[in-house]
């Protein structure tokens, strides 16, 4: 807050002040959002089952009729044979909770790597 009505009491434009004042304070949080958003969009499952088809097939084109690995296991679950079939659902929920946690780490080292660039390019 301070650094913003500084620069503007300097006489930057309110596009410089965002820039330059603004964003670097809230770029690790920005990043933070972001691959928390992305961590979410991969955990939802019935919104994006409904959305995209849930069709068990590889889709060859963009907007084909599709599934994801958490519609997957919410629609076949309850019909699953015991053996393999339950085996393999287990198996794609390790998965989707491998790709979670490592977005997650992913996430955590870049918000903390660009806080400690813009704590450091901001006491320079």
């Amino acid at each position: 807050m301070a650094q913003r009505e500084a620069m503007l009491a300097l006489g930057a434009t309110k596009w410089e002040t965002v820039r330059r004042a603004v964003l670097p304070y809230a770029r690790s949080g920005i990043v933070g959002a972001i691959i928390l958003g992305l961590g979410r969009a991969l955990g939802e499952t019935m919104a994006v089952t409904m959305v995209i088809g849930n069709k068990d097939v590889v889709p060859s084109r963009l907007f084909d009729q599709a599934q994801t690995i958490a519609s997957k296991i919410a629609t076949t679950f309850n019909e699953a044979q015991i053996g393999i079939q339950v085996d393999s659902l287990i198996g794609l929920g390790m998965i989707l909770l491998a790709i979670t946690i490592i977005l997650n780490v992913i996430a955590r080292l870049l918000v903390s790597r660009i806080t400690r660039g813009s704590s450091a390019a901001l006491s320079a």
